[in-house]
């Protein structure tokens, strides 16, 4: 397999999440020390203080979960797709959507979410069950959402560019939902997009996956609309 990632924006975002993770510290610390003067007219501002640095502390450690944490999500799926030769290119970072693996059989979106404990969907209706741990990660992981509307709108977006650049591509782009969390417990009950653990990802490739090919002429377009893309997105 093939792997274009941008390596340098993955690290970029990496000392950013240190950065907000520091500084939100230090802002708490100030915030707490405020509180230790018991003036009543610097009340507010160590409360602004406190919610301030908690917020910095929570978007760096999410910053530090996507960008930072080993394996990172890209690094995950690229375990889960180990094996798959040369017509295979993923690409992590350096196209319009973070996570995209091109090949014979079609063009698939990662949609990556990193819940953990039980999550079920049926159909297009999501639910993930109530635990304190999940609360007090509130602020660090991205929420559930509706993983199947974020899909379905990325797979228009993604195909409405390469139209924009390619406008007689006749192929589609297929999403489909990771849960990149080992410790995720999921019900699936007819998804409109496919819904899996990384484990499972190879497999459906090469089963329920399969899609009509690509046309050798619209394969050859892509590799050079993504190869170009990527060039410009890396050397930024």
């Amino acid at each position: 397999m093939q792997i274009t990632r941008h390596e340098k924006y993955i690290r970029r975002r990496n000392r950013l999440g240190i950065y907000a993770s520091l500084a939100g510290l230090a802002v708490l610390v100030v915030g707490f020390v405020i509180t230790l003067q018991q003036n009543q007219d610097l009340l507010w501002i160590s409360l602004v203080a406190i919610l301030a640095g908690f917020i910095l502390a929570q978007f760096g450690n999410y910053s530090l979960r996507r960008w930072g944490r080993s394996p990172r999500p890209d690094q995950v799926i690229e375990t889960a797709l180990k094996g798959l030769d040369d017509r295979y290119h993923y690409y992590a970072w350096a196209l319009p959507w973070p996570y995209v693996l091109l090949s014979p059989q079609g063009i698939h979106l990662f949609v990556v979410r990193d819940q953990t404990g039980e999550v079920s969907v049926n159909g297009a209706h999501w639910k993930s069950k109530f635990s304190f741990t999940r609360l007090l990660m509130a602020f660090a992981q991205e929420g559930l959402g509706n993983p199947t509307e974020e899909a379905l709108d990325a797979a228009k977006r993604f195909t409405d560019w390469i139209k924009a650049k390619l406008p007689n591509f006749s192929g589609t782009v297929q999403p489909l939902i990771l849960f990149i969390d080992p410790r995720v417990r999921l019900q699936v009950n007819e998804p409109l997009v496919p819904v899996m653990e990384p484990k499972n990802l190879k497999k459906w490739l090469r089963g329920a996956g399969k899609g009509d090919y690509l046309k050798n002429a619209d394969l050859r377009a892509l590799e050079e609309l993504f190869t170009a893309e990527a060039a410009t997105r890396l050397a930024k």
